[in-house]
């Protein structure tokens, strides 16, 4: 199964890549607090947590969050790509066979780590607003 993963280029957790809801203490305090808005952001039933999804239940220690495609994370970031890109954080793709993957509501995805094999890395697009033309 292909995953898609938010990541930070260079913070690790468990020798994996931080995502940015669990960086446990690997990115500066600065970059933290940029983060964290968006985690107060992402609170409810639009962007459930694993626990709070009942397809997904609890986090196996050697699982990590991803997206069962870029459509389900591009929809999950809406409105923090830029900031999730200015602070360092990239998308990872992973192939990962399907014993090894959980796909919940929202196409949130959880797969062992271990088992699962980079692919490549992505950077964040965002749409540049525009503006409407004077009449």
């Amino acid at each position: 199964m292909r995953v898609w993963r938010v990541a930070h280029e260079n913070a690790r957790t468990s020798g994996f890549p931080a995502g940015p809801y669990a960086y446990g203490g690997a990115l500066d305090e600065a970059t933290a607090e940029r983060i964290d808005s968006m985690r107060w952001d992402h609170c409810g039933t639009r962007h459930p947590c694993p626990r709070d999804d009942s397809s997904l239940g609890d986090i196996a220690e050697r699982e990590r969050c991803g997206f069962n495609s870029r459509e389900a994370l591009d929809g999950w970031f809406d409105g923090w790509t830029k900031t999730l890109s200015e602070c360092g954080f990239r998308i990872w793709v992973y192939d990962a066979p399907d014993w090894a993957c959980r796909v919940g509501e929202h196409g949130q995805t959880l797969f062992v780590a271990d088992e699962a094999v980079e692919v490549r890395t992505e950077p964040f697009t965002w749409a540049v607003e525009q503006l409407p033309l004077p009449a």
